[in-house]
């Protein structure tokens, strides 16, 4: 657990540092305790990144609100923090061997370091952290929000390795005790982005529609961060240096969203984020900023919201290394929430990975639950969970 988080911590610190206006997921609390459904359930809170057609679908009353969450993540869909936390474990028992003259506990220990160097190879950990802030003001015509969002999105392998998977007669005490083997590779980029959206509804055949649009200007900054995983905890703290980062720019894109009532209590929705996609190089490689969607669906009354989400496209993860294709997406999710009288909210949901070319553990169902509460201001606590991976979300705000 010291790994996973000291990991969290760096992508946090690269979060703020990059970018103070921002309190840094494509979720926001509500919808992680839902499994990742919002197309078709956001409201004025979160529609500005959900749907911005759902900017006209607030609850009675409410004609302004104000929404402020932080939120982090680690994917570790193939048990590289766990190699490398037994692979720093193991490094301790030899020293303690070492220096005690136990020289069958120090050749225990390093055939241990051994084994799991020749396991990790190809293996892959994500972190991700996320700030948002968001204004939202209803009007007679129409609705709109101000929104900024932080996303920190990180991946990380070992390369050089000291031993590979083939028994190596070259990986012997020196190469695997020596900085320069075995190396943890951190790559990341923080994507801030500022948006106005605006949405209008019509009556349709007796239907209401909504449409919604968001003009957004993007600022991307890559780091990149190497360590020993010997030393990787400790050698952390300088992942910050200007040294590795990279400036990338700004672009400006825009989101549609629609969004029409079925019957009186089953809507869909349908998002289109990042039209205008753009791309940029990263050392010779290439960090594409594509174009995403999503539909939804839900059935909702005043006690329950029931609702399923889809991805129609596979999203690329937003990190130029093709090391990391095996975190592509495409979420099948599906989540619920029970409403007691407006006071509290129970959410449960649950979310798999259907994207090709991923590992097994990628393909794992991923399990959320979260609780709200109104106590003169909202609070939004969620988790999610599964054996490879961990995270959670929680927000504040007002609504009236």
């Amino acid at each position: 657990m010291k790994f996973i988080n000291k990991i969290l911590s760096v992508v946090v610190l690269s979060v703020l540092t990059q970018a103070a206006y921002a309190i840094p997921f494509s979720f926001d609390g509500r919808s992680l305790g839902m499994g990742g459904v919002s197309v078709a359930t956001a409201d004025l809170a979160t529609a500005a990144w959900a749907n911005p057609a759902m900017l006209t679908n607030q609850r009675a009353g409410d004609d302004f609100s104000l929404l402020i969450g932080i939120g982090a993540f680690v994917r570790d869909n193939d048990d590289l923090i766990s190699d490398i936390e037994d692979f720093q474990d193991a490094e301790d028992r030899r020293k303690i061997a070492e220096d005690s003259n136990d020289a069958a506990g120090e050749i225990k220990a390093l055939a241990e370091m051994r084994l799991l160097i020749r396991g990790v190879e190809g293996k892959v950990i994500a972190p991700e952290v996320t700030g948002l802030l968001a204004l939202g003001m209803a009007f007679d015509s129409f609705a709109m929000a101000v929104s900024v969002r932080s996303d920190a999105i990180a991946g990380g392998t070992v390369t050089n390795l000291s031993c590979n998977l083939i028994d190596d007669p070259g990986c012997d005490s020196n190469e695997i005790l020596s900085d320069q083997f075995n190396i943890l590779n951190l790559e990341g980029v923080v994507a801030t982005e500022f948006g106005v959206s605006f949405a209008k509804d019509f009556i349709l055949f007796d239907r209401k529609i909504s449409i919604g649009v968001k003009p957004k200007v993007v600022d991307l900054q890559a780091f990149t961060f190497k360590e020993s995983i010997l030393t990787a905890s400790a050698g952390f703290d300088n992942v910050t240096d200007e040294d590795n980062k990279v400036d990338l720019g700004t672009f400006t894109t825009v989101d549609l969203g629609l969004a029409m009532d079925l019957t009186d209590s089953i809507r869909l929705g349908l998002n289109f984020r990042n039209l205008i996609s753009d791309d940029f190089d990263i050392g010779g490689q290439t960090l594409n900023f594509d174009t995403e969607a999503r539909i939804g669906i839900a059935y909702y009354n005043r006690f329950v919201t029931v609702a399923v989400d889809y991805d129609l496209i596979e999203n690329e993860p937003l990190l130029a290394n093709k090391e990391f294709d095996g975190l592509k997406t495409q979420f099948l999710a599906a989540g619920a929430e029970f409403n007691a009288f407006d006071f509290a909210q129970l959410r449960i949901g649950a979310a798999k990975n259907l994207a090709s070319g991923i590992s097994g553990g990628a393909k794992d169902t991923v399990y959320t639950a979260g609780i709200g509460f109104w106590l003169g201001f909202n609070l939004d606590i969620a988790a999610t969970f599964t054996d490879n991976s961990i995270g959670g979300f929680i927000q504040t705000g007002f609504r009236f």
